[in-house]
Order: C-alpha cells, then sequence, then structure tokens
C-alpha cells in the first residue's frame, strides 16, 4: 500500500491549526475592543508573552541554522512588551519612566537590527552590505519625513525636546527594518510564510509608532485603545511567525533572484505610505504640501532606485559567477561539481531503472594535440562535447569531467544504458571537421549503475572509471559495464599498492639478470635488468605490480633502486671478470621526469662507471605518451655515452621518420613475431621486414624471446646480431650468472 499523502491531504494538513490560531486570534480581538482599558491590557500582554514563549518554542521545535538571530527576537520582544507597557502620555507620565521606556525600546530596536542583518549577510557575503546601506537611506528619508512632520512642530512647544526628537526617530528606524525585512522576502526563491508574518509585525509596529508620533506632534490625546491594538496586531504576527516552520530558513542561501513584481509592489506600498504621511502634516499652504510631498518622494524612489541597481547588478555579478564556478568555459557543459545535484535529484525520481554514469574517454587523444596543437584539440573537445550532448536523452547530464574525459548521468534500464554507450561510440567515431584537418578518434566507456541511494556517488564514478580503462586495455572504441570481476581486480590493486609501499626500504625486491648474447659465438654481451618483488612468501613478476606502482607514484623509487641495483651489480661482475654492460627497463612515468639524467649520472660517478656501460631501453608506447619531452631527457642521456634501446618494437605505433629524430642506438624485435618463425609461413618474413626497417634507420637489432634451435638459425641467417631469450638462459639472481662464469671459466 502506498504511503504517499494524497495532494489533498497535504493540501488540508496545516488545516486544523491555522482554524485554531485563528480561533484564538480572533476571539481575543473580540474581548480586546468590547472590554475595557484593564480587559485590553491584559489581552495585549497576554499576546506580548505568548509572542515571547511561541519563539521559544519555534527555536527549540524548528532548530534553526542561525537560532542567534531568533533569540534576538525573543530579548526584542521581552523589550518591547516592557517598553510598550511604560510608554504613554509625557505630559501625564514622570520623565524618569518615559526614559526608561525609551531605551527599553531603543534596546528592542538594536536587536531586531541585529537579526535582520545576521541573516542577510548569512544570505549573501560578508563583504556585501548593499543591503544594509540601502537600509539605512530608506531610514534618513524617513527620518527627514519625521523631522517635517512629526517632530518639528514639537521643538517650539513646551515638550521635551528628547522625547519629540524619539518618538519621531522611531518611524524612521521602522522603515530601515522593514526595508530589511522586504529585502530577505523578496530574495527568498519561494515566499517564506514566517518572513511575511515578521514583516507584518514590523509594518504593525511602525504604524503604532507613526500614530503615537502623530498624536503628540498635534497635540491630540492618546487613543490607548488604537494603540494597542496595532501592537497586539504585532505581537500576534510575531508569534505566528516563529511558529512556522519556515522559521529556520531565515539565513539560507537563496539562488534565485528576487522578483521583480515583489519589488515593484513593496516600492509602490512605500511610496503610498510617504504620500500618505504628509496630507497628515502641518503644511501652511498648498504649495508647501506639494514641495514637501515632491522633495520626500524623489528622496524614497532614488534611495529605492540606487537599492534596485546595486541589487540588480550584485545579482547579475552572483548568478554569472555561479554559473562560471559550475560550468566548463570551453564546452558550456556543467563540471564536476554538478553531480552531486543531479545524482540527489534521479535518486528522489520515482521512476524504473537505475541511476548510471557513463565514463567516456578519447582514446589517444593527446595524438591529436602533439599532431596539431592544443587550439585545434581544444576545437574537438568541444565538438565532441556537443556530439555527447546531442546524442544522450533530454533527461540525462553531460558533465565535462577532465580533459577528454566526459560523464554521463542518468537513470535508464540496462538495454538503454548499452543502446546509449553504443550510439555515443558511433557517433564519436565520425569524422570532426576542424579548422587544421578532417581528424578521426574513437572512444572508450565505462559503466556502473546502482538501483539504491545509499551508494555514494564518488564509488559510482570510481567503478566508471575502472569499467572504463578495462575497456581501453581491450582495445580502442570499446564499452565495459563494471561488475565483481573489476571490483575484485581493483580490490585486489588496491591492496597491491598498499603492500608496494614501503617496499623498497624493507628490502623485498630483487633484480633478477638474463643475459643478450652475440648470435655469432653465444657469448654474453649484455645483462638485462628485470625488477621482482618478494611478498608474503611469492616471488612476483613485473607485470603484477609495475602497472600499478605507475599509477600510484611509487615507479619512481623502485626504478631508480632498481637501477641502483644493476650498476652495483655490473661492477662486481665485471669484478669476477665478465666484459659486459648493463641493461635496465625505464618506465614512461619515469621517462616525464625531468630529473632522471641526473639520477643516471650520480649512480655512474658512484661507481665508476662509464655512460656507455648502461643501456636504459624504452617502449614505444612510453614515447608515444609525449614525444617531445621523451626526446628532449633522451637527448640528454644519449650525450652521456648510455645506449637507448627500443623495446618490443613492432607492437607500438612509432613512424620511422619519428624514430629517426630519437637517438634510438639499438632496437629489440619483439617476442611474438619471433615466436612465429617454424609456425607460420608468413613468420620469417615478418622478421626479414622488421630487421630490414631497422637497418634502414641505421640501428642494431635484438630478437627477443628466442626459445628453439630453429628460431635462433633463423635470426643468424636475417643478420641479426643480438639474441636474447630461454634458449640462451632465463631471468637469475646474479649469484647464478656468477657461478656459472665461474663454472665456464675452470
Amino acid at each position: 500500500m502506498s504511503t504517499k499523502a494524497h495532494p489533498l491531504q497535504r493540501l488540508l494538513a496545516p488545516t486544523p491549526r491555522l482554524v485554531g490560531l485563528g480561533s484564538v486570534i480572533l476571539a481575543a480581538s473580540v474581548v480586546f475592543y468590547v472590554g475595557s482599558a484593564s480587559i485590553r491590557s491584559a489581552v495585549l500582554g497576554t499576546f506580548a508573552l505568548g509572542s515571547i514563549v511561541a519563539i521559544s518554542v519555534g527555536i527549540r521545535r524548528y532548530k534553526p541554522a542561525d537560532s542567534t538571530s531568533w533569540w534576538c527576537l525573543f530579548a526584542a520582544a521581552a523589550l518591547f512588551l516592557v517598553g510598550v507597557g511604560l510608554r504613554g502620555d509625557p505630559s501625564i507620565y514622570p520623565l524618569g519612566v518615559t526614559t526608561l521606556s525609551n531605551a527599553f525600546m531603543l534596546s528592542g530596536y538594536v536587536l531586531i537590527g541585529t537579526a535582520l542583518a545576521r541573516w542577510i549577510l548569512e544570505r549573501r557575503s560578508r563583504d556585501d552590505i548593499t543591503p544594509l546601506i540601502d537600509a539605512g537611506l530608506i531610514a534618513l528619508g524617513a527620518l527627514f519625513l519625521s523631522w517635517v512632520l512629526l517632530i518639528s512642530p514639537l521643538l517650539n512647544t513646551e515638550s521635551d525636546t528628547a522625547t519629540a526628537v524619539l518618538n519621531g526617530i522611531y518611524p524612521a528606524i521602522d522603515a530601515g527594518m522593514i526595508t530589511l525585512a522586504a529585502y530577505l522576502l523578496m530574495s527568498s526563491r519561494r515566499g517564506n510564510t514566517s518572513l511575511r508574518l515578521l514583516l507584518l509585525a514590523l509594518l504593525a509596529v511602525f504604524a503604532g509608532d507613526i500614530a503615537y508620533a502623530h498624536f503628540l506632534s498635534r497635540g491630540s490625546p492618546l487613543s490607548p485603545g488604537l494603540l494597542d491594538g496595532i501592537y497586539l496586531l504585532g505581537y500576534a504576527s510575531l508569534a505566528l511567525a516563529a511558529l512556522d516552520p519556515q522559521m529556520a530558513t531565515m539565513s539560507q542561501r537563496q539562488r534565485a533572484a528576487p522578483r521583480q513584481r515583489r519589488r515593484t509592489t513593496f516600492l509602490i506600498v512605500m511610496l503610498s505610505v510617504s504620500a500618505a504621511i504628509p496630507v497628515l502634516g502641518t503644511a501652511v499652504s498648498t504649495p508647501d504640501l506639494v514641495v514637501r510631498s515632491t522633495l520626500l518622494s524623489a528622496i524614497l524612489i532614488g534611495s529605492f532606485l540606487r537599492g534596485e541597481r546595486a541589487m540588480s547588478l550584485m545579482e547579475r555579478s552572483e548568478d554569472d559567477a555561479r554559473y562560471r564556478a559550475a560550468h566548463d568555459p570551453l564546452t558550456g557543459l556543467p563540471n564536476r561539481t554538478m553531480l552531486d545535484d543531479q545524482f540527489t535529484r534521479l535518486g528522489a525520481l520515482d521512476k524504473p531503472g537505475r541511476i548510471f554514469i557513463l565514463f567516456v574517454d578519447l582514446d589517444n587523444f593527446k595524438m591529436v594535440n602533439d599532431s596539431y596543437g592544443h587550439r585545434v584539440g581544444d576545437e574537438m573537445i568541444a565538438a565532441t562535447a556537443h556530439r555527447i550532448r546531442a546524442t544522450v536523452r533530454s533527461s540525462d547530464t553531460v558533465v565535462r569531467y577532465a580533459g577528454d574525459e566526459f560523464i554521463v548521468i542518468g537513470r535508464c534500464t540496462r538495454p538503454e544504458m548499452e543502446s546509449l554507450a553504443r550510439s555515443l561510440i558511433d557517433r564519436i567515431a565520425e569524422p570532426f571537421v576542424l579548422s587544421a584537418a578532417i581528424a578521426y578518434i574513437t572512444a572508450s566507456i565505462g559503466i556502473a549503475a546502482t538501483t539504491h541511494r545509499a551508494h555514494e556517488l564518488d564509488d559510482l564514478i570510481r567503478e566508471a572509471d575502472t569499467a572504463m580503462y578495462h575497456a581501453k586495455s581491450q582495445g580502442a572504441s570499446r564499452i565495459e559495464f563494471f561488475d565483481e570481476s573489476l571490483r575484485a581486480a581493483s580490490t585486489a590493486a588496491i591492496e597491491t599498492a598498499t603492500a608496494l609501499r614501503g617496499a623498497v626500504r624493507r628490502g623485498e625486491l630483487e633484480v633478477h639478470y638474463q643475459p643478450i648474447v652475440m648470435t655469432s659465438t653465444r657469448k654474453t654481451v649484455v645483462y638485462e635488468a628485470l625488477v621482482r618483488w618478494r611478498h608474503s612468501g611469492r616471488l612476483r613478476g613485473p607485470g603484477e605490480f609495475i602497472g600499478i606502482a605507475e599509477s600510484t607514484d611509487l615507479i619512481g623509487e623502485i626504478g631508480e633502486e632498481v637501477l641502483r641495483t644493476a650498476l652495483t651489480d655490473l661492477a662486481v661482475l665485471r669484478a669476477e671478470g665478465q666484459d659486459v654492460t648493463m641493461s635496465v627497463n625505464i618506465s614512461p612515468v619515469q621517462l616525464r621526469n625531468d630529473s632522471l639524467p641526473g639520477i643516471v649520472g650520480k649512480l655512474l660517478d658512484e661507481l665508476g662507471l662509464k655512460g656507455s656501460d648502461l643501456a636504459l631501453e624504452v617502449t614505444e608506447t612510453a614515447l608515444i605518451d609525449d614525444v617531445y619531452a621523451a626526446k628532449a631527457i633522451l637527448d640528454r642521456l644519449a650525450a652521456m655515452d648510455v645506449l637507448i634501446v627500443l623495446d618490443d618494437f613492432g607492437v607500438g605505433y612509432s613512424s620511422l621518420s619519428r624514430l629517426r629524430e630519437l637517438p634510438i642506438g639499438l632496437l629489440k624485435i619483439d617476442r611474438s613475431f619471433i615466436a612465429e618463425i617454424g609456425t607460420t609461413d608468413t613468420g620469417g618474413s615478418l622478421v626479414s621486414a622488421i630487421a630490414a626497417m631497422a637497418r634502414a634507420l641505421p640501428v642494431s637489432i635484438v630478437a627477443e624471446g628466442v626459445e628453439t634451435e630453429q628460431q635462433a638459425h633463423a635470426i643468424e641467417a636475417l643478420h641479426c646480431r643480438f639474441a636474447q631469450g630461454y634458449l640462451y638462459g632465463r631471468p637469475a639472481p646474479l649469484q647464478h650468472w656468477l657461478k656459472q662464469s665461474a663454472t665456464t671459466a675452470s
């Protein structure tokens, strides 16, 4: 059975409370106007105390974010209760009582102003005091009005000047407070009932203060019934404001700009008041009345227009800043800051399907930047964003996550996800007509989905990212869903990264060596250093941890340790009479580090070795990542006479023209080509062609993965000077090769 409330039930839910409160107010009003002065005073006092209690109840029930402001109103209501109770006709009440009344009233105004100012500053910025300035201008305009109409008529009478000035200042203060409250109400996204009631309370106080000052300026007898009725309305409104649930949202930042209609309404009301009050004045003639009204209206209109302009400029600036903070300037798409809101929105939808993340990453986008420049790369990013936005559904959100990575977040079924992902793959694969050329690119997409809100957004993004990298590892232009096998692999990778941290310090790394021989004599001339990790009683090969070390910035420490160990062991081999050199593999991450040549030079100097004693092996993939940065580092290493070896030649993307620009001294033909010798008709032809291309550079070549005599004879016939493989020796610790050397010598 559905537990959701029917719209009519939600509409009628607050009705009993409203009826009850309305009945109380109606009954009190009847008693107030029918009863005697003592009854009216008792009713007013009851409402005043009730408003004070209501504020404390509202604070405890709704727990507003800024309870301090409401406690200020609590104290202000208490001070007004005493101040209004003591205030009466100055000609009857003693001067001391009137002074005490004014002290209570002014203190209450200070507290009200503090509460409103705190809400204003919390909603906007503490550096933006524009609404406070506007309130000050309105108060000054109202003070001028009050001075002309309410204060000046008492200056030449027997009335106490200080009392006359204070009573005339109260309406001006009220006008400033009303301005602040009206700004708060206008800047609310939706009408805040609590704010409306608070504004009504301030208007009631404003009316009461004007009536009190007017009676005194005219020398008319005061009407306690009228004044008490006005203040009773103010206390009732304040109590209702405190008991409304929206009292807790006074200080929350509002995203919607104030509605122009609300501003206009407020302006008309204030101008009507400013036009009505002069009628109550004591103008000596019609021209005097016209001049006064014109001047006062000009002051009020000018103040409001200045405030309107400042407010509008500030709102436009805030809207622009919010847009820039939440959107990518290149594509116009939302950035990652919008994901939380979209995830929350999708979780609240009552519709079938699951929340999904499509993590879209362009394949080999760096080649576009390297070939055509970053300006053309930006064109492709913007065009890709447009294609993605045009392909997804209107209910989906596209986010530029970073660089050439995009995220699509939405809600649908798995078949719909797959269809959407496939459409994106096909759309991105279409040619891009750019300013410099027509370019092609593909994308890999990882998909993760969840059926429950408890699933964290960060986890979902990480899972989609993991699936995307798995898709890339399977080849370009692929789609992969995150599943339990990927979760297990991801968990294992995290555990491996954790265990790998500190492996160098704990001495868990070992270096094994595999010989590279002269094919003509089968004599070892080079040893290739291959790292191993002994952890939890098991010796792990580089394929189990090098990739993780590269992704966690541990490869630098590991690579330097392997290089140091290999060169140290080379010195030992030389001391034992072996005339060999050492070859060490360099990670793509190390090749992007400008400090690599310095590290190599320092180790060579420490061990008394020359650059020609060392060969550094790099892969074609490492060169593709950033060929220009790699060339700069390789040139510095080659200048030290270090031999640069291109490993796994033939399986990457390097062109001969690009290789010609690099200081490559040796090519290693990948083992996959050697393995085809004797098994396929084209195996020998492929190796022959690769050897011919290598000689065209010209560089020496090494055949990797030689395991049989047939393969050995074949590469010798192709004039490969060097070879490596299990036929000549498997990777083994240093002691193995020292022992074998001693055995051979004996």
